[in-house]
């Protein structure tokens, strides 16, 4: 199968949707492991963490293996991981024995789908307008999963979560038959890439991870600025889940965008919109207040991130700094959590929107001289 097939793009985008199975079922996955296993707060949240943590460690190992082993092999197992993981989940009441589970499915499982993803993507010719195409669709399941997730839960316990996603899994896998068995980026570098060179795509990588510091020190408090606000717990949820909705429209755009217009503008607009949301994103607000500020702020996110990760591939020769895009992604996310957790008080969450909003001015001053870079080398 060609990477630029139209088969081989459903593959990785169906694998990419794999790679985020906890991150986009974050809220009710943590709320089933307190609510339906018992565990508290700490407890689910470490577990969810420790999976977390296996994506990211998957993505910092891919460079060993990604040309080494057959992409479609490895996408069966990562989906049998999954599947296995899953449904072995189900019978675990062991805060231990469960941890476990969940850092091997999202090492093995999640980790290896979502870099599979990311490498066939960053292979194709059109790298911008396909991670659109993918974040768009990772929202969308995004979406999906927190509306009817929550009711499955409710009836059939932690099975409800895990079993679908299992069975998803199960499925998913069949679409590693048109995956590209593997591809060399020495005959496949991404075009006006310079050879050898692997500076540009770590510094457009370095950029990304310092952007999604800041998304992570902002959004992972938004529901609690929210109620700070004036808006019930109730309220913020529904928001948020209308705001991720709208987002979907971002990773459209940036498909829809392309290389037209190289990528320093549309980086530099959506990140200058985002600054804006999140200094809006503080005091009262009422429903609508808030929940259009968090979505204009989504949308303009999913703009921006099809076009880091684009520069990084077209930057990147070897194809071994692509893969990595996930653990910048995520470690970035639990960075800024960290460090605006340690900055914010219960009546004082302004340091998050500091935090966010110079991330974003730093994370655009370093991704600036490649964007100039490969706007010089397509002239």
């Amino acid at each position: 199968m060609q990477v630029d097939s139209k088969q081989a793009l459903v593959a990785a985008i169906v694998f990419s949707i794999m790679g985020v199975f906890a991150m986009m079922t974050g809220p009710v996955y943590i709320g089933a492991l307190v609510g339906q296993l018992g565990f508290d707060a700490g407890q689910a949240s470490l577990i969810v963490s420790l999976e977390y943590l296996g994506v990211a460690l998957a993505s910092l190992c891919a460079a060993f293996w990604m040309h080494k082993i057959s992409w479609k092999v490895a996408g069966v197992l990562a989906s049998i991981v999954i599947f296995v993981g899953n449904l072995l989940s189900v019978q675990q009441t062991s805060f231990e024995v469960l941890s476990v589970i969940r850092f091997v499915v999202g090492f093995l499982g999640e980790g290896t789908a979502f870099i599979i993803a990311i490498a066939v993507i960053s292979s194709t010719k059109d790298q911008q307008r396909n991670f659109g195409f993918s974040i768009a669709s990772q929202v969308t399941f995004g979406v999906l999963a927190l509306v009817t997730l929550p009711r499955v839960i409710a009836a059939y316990g932690f099975a409800g979560l895990m079993v679908p996603l299992a069975i998803l899994a199960l499925l998913f896998s069949a679409a590693a038959l048109w995956m590209p068995s593997g591809v060399s980026r020495a005959e496949n570098a991404a075009e006006g890439s310079s050879a050898g060179s692997i500076w540009p795509a770590l510094i457009a990588l370095l950029a990304m991870f310092i952007w999604c510091t800041g998304l992570g020190a902002i959004w992972n408090f938004a529901e609690l600025i929210a109620v700070a606000g004036g808006l019930t717990q109730t309220e913020a949820g529904d928001a948020m889940a209308f705001s991720t909705a709208c987002a979907i429209a971002g990773g459209l755009i940036a498909s829809a965008l392309g290389g037209r217009f190289g990528s320093l503008l549309p980086v530099a607009v959506a990140l200058s919109v985002q600054m804006v949301m999140i200094w809006l994103l503080q005091g009262e607000m009422s429903w609508i207040q808030f929940a259009m500020t968090a979505a204009v702020f989504q949308i303009f996110w999913n703009i921006t991130g099809p076009f880091m990760m684009g520069a990084v591939a077209m930057s990147d020769p070897t194809g071994k700094v692509s893969v990595v895009i996930p653990a910048a992604q995520i470690g970035g996310l639990f960075l800024g959590l960290a460090v605006a957790g340690q900055l914010v008080t219960d009546t004082n969450l302004v340091p998050a929107n500091y935090t966010a909003i110079i991330c974003c001015v730093v994370a655009l001053l370093v991704f600036a001289p490649v964007a100039l870079r490969l706007s010089k080398q397509a002239r």
